[in-house]
């Protein structure tokens, strides 16, 4: 796929998945950028049960001036077309808006059939929706180092979504990571912000009660309500215990579970 074949839609509507991560914010607005600049009437949305509550992510929205919007839930149909990033249309991560048509740029396993779709890119190797985003725009000839912003963006979002680049394995992530400009003081802060004092509490409750199976090496934690981000940060952490090799973090909301 290529991005020049979108430049047809006047409206452009590109949406992250229910409870953004900073892979998905990223994504979205490199795609944002370049559709802007491209003189399309383009906006940047998720929606679900929560608006975005977490320190860093909320430091990248405001410091970024990343046009990102809340949008509820409801049977609101989006003229021209939609752009699924980090996630994929009609998956249950993300809320299913009716469109005239559908794009999907994702990094994950294929989750549904792709026939109905306008067109699609599915890149399951990659560390992260950004390095997906950015090889488009780099074959679009778009130049993502003219702003800053964007490559600082794509930069947090690899960042976050390799574990610390501990996951990087692919060699176009790390092309991607060593080619971008992004601002070194901005990303040092959105990292050192990853965790409020009261999910620092959340964590260490959750942790101080864990659930451990000895036999078959795996723990179980349960949080309080909270961002579901918090719950991968918790998981990556226990899963570098040297005795655990499987791990399940949840909580209990008001309508099931998130794990």
């Amino acid at each position: 796929m290529h991005l020049d074949e979108l430049e047809k839609y006047k409206d452009i509507t590109i949406q992250a998945h229910d409870n953004p991560d900073a892979d998905a914010i990223a994504s979205g607005f490199a795609l944002y950028s370049y559709f802007a600049a491209k003189g399309k009437n383009v906006s940047f949305i998720y929606s679900g049960r929560y608006k975005i509550q977490k320190t860093d992510l909320k430091m990248m929205i405001e410091k970024l001036d990343i046009p990102i919007e809340y949008r509820q839930m409801d049977d609101s149909y989006i003229k021209g077309l939609i752009i699924t990033v980090d996630c994929q249309y009609g998956a249950g991560n993300v809320y299913k808006y009716k469109a005239d048509d559908v794009v999907v740029i994702d990094h994950h396993q294929p989750e549904i059939a792709t026939s109905s779709l306008k067109s699609f890119e599915i890149a399951s190797s990659l560390g992260s929706c950004s390095t997906l985003v950015w090889r488009l725009l780099n074959d679009a000839g778009y130049s993502v180092n003219d702003d800053i912003r964007v490559g600082t963006a794509l930069y947090y979002g690899l960042f976050r979504d390799t574990n610390q680049f501990s996951e990087l394995y692919y060699p176009l992530d790390l092309d991607m990571r060593d080619s971008l400009a992004f601002d070194r003081s901005l990303f040092h802060q959105m990292r050192n912000s990853n965790l409020s004092l009261k999910e620092l509490e959340i964590a260490g409750i959750a942790l101080i009660r864990y659930i451990y199976n000895s036999d078959y090496h795996y723990a179980i934690i349960q949080t309080q309500p909270c961002d579901p981000n918090l719950l991968g940060i918790i998981s990556d952490f226990i899963i570098q215990v040297d005795e655990i090799q499987t791990c399940v973090v949840f909580n209990q909301l008001e309508d099931g579970y998130k794990f």
